[in-house]
């Protein structure tokens, strides 16, 4: 490896190491005042969240010491607070070891390869040095991510566990509020009567739940208890929500409403 070759996988290290730490301040900042409350908060859970939940490999490995006699019982039960406290923990010290290797490696192993290629996905094979270079901007990805969940969970008043509630009018889109609509695109799933479903389905992203007299009651406590549970769910009813019968429903179904009145 020539020397120019050498000082062109530093600077390359160096200006990793950079946004590496310009990532982590991000992330830092994403997270302060952060309560563990809140870091339980969030829409349903993925795929992906239900097999880690239902992934018992250590629950099954402190079985087997207990059996043994290797362990005399499985240990205290952690509140959320100290879970939440060990996940920063854990955290702040997987980037300090990441930022050590990245700071310790030498050009010959910075050019090593680290991935295959894979031809189906038209992914190109990886040095170490591409792989740390890709991976330097992923806390600030997920930053970004956690700014919008907390806005997401500010909007919809998680913590309350309220439960929204879009008055439309006359059904007029020029008369929702930018919050209602951003209400609308955020939740998880949208009630309302046919007429209602309507006129909000361009601002919608999640599930459409049609209400009528039938299932009104289901459907507004299903809204109630869900929200309580921490998913987003908002009502949607034509008119002024003033003398509504869902809205009536909803106030003794659920913690906390918030209707949310159409522009004059």
């Amino acid at each position: 490896m020539s020397p120019e070759e050498r000082e062109s996988i530093l600077q390359r290290r160096d200006a990793a190491l950079q946004r590496l730490d310009e990532g982590h301040q991000i992330l830092l900042q994403s997270l302060e005042g952060l309560e563990a409350e809140e870091a339980f908060l969030a829409q349903r859970w993925s795929v992906r969240d239900v097999l880690l939940h239902l992934d018992s490999e250590r629950y099954v490995d402190a079985l087997e010491k207990i059996a043994r006699g290797e362990m005399d019982m499985l240990p205290p039960f952690s509140s959320r607070e100290e879970h939440f406290r060990q996940e920063l923990e854990s955290q702040e010290a997987t980037h300090r070891r990441f930022r050590a290797l990245l700071t310790e490696l030498t050009p010959e192993q910075l050019s090593r390869p680290a991935t295959p290629p894979n031809p189906a996905n038209s992914f190109p094979g990886l040095t170490l040095l591409e792989l740390l270079e890709r991976s330097a901007g992923h806390e600030a990805s997920h930053a970004r991510q956690i700014d919008l969940t907390r806005q997401y969970i500010a909007a919809f008043r998680s913590q309350d566990r309220t439960l929204n509630i879009a008055a439309l009018g006359d059904g007029n889109p020029a008369r929702l509020s930018q919050q209602v609509k951003d209400l609308l695109n955020m939740a998880d799933y949208v009630v309302g009567e046919a007429d209602a479903l309507a006129a909000v389905s361009p601002y919608v992203r999640g599930v459409h739940l049609t209400m009528h007299p039938g299932n009104r009651t289901e459907l507004v406590n299903r809204a109630a208890r869900e929200t309580r549970e921490g998913l987003w769910a908002i009502l949607c009813v034509m008119g002024d929500g003033s003398d509504d019968e869902t809205v009536t429903l909803a106030r003794q179904h659920a913690d906390t409403v918030a209707v949310h009145k159409p522009a004059a």
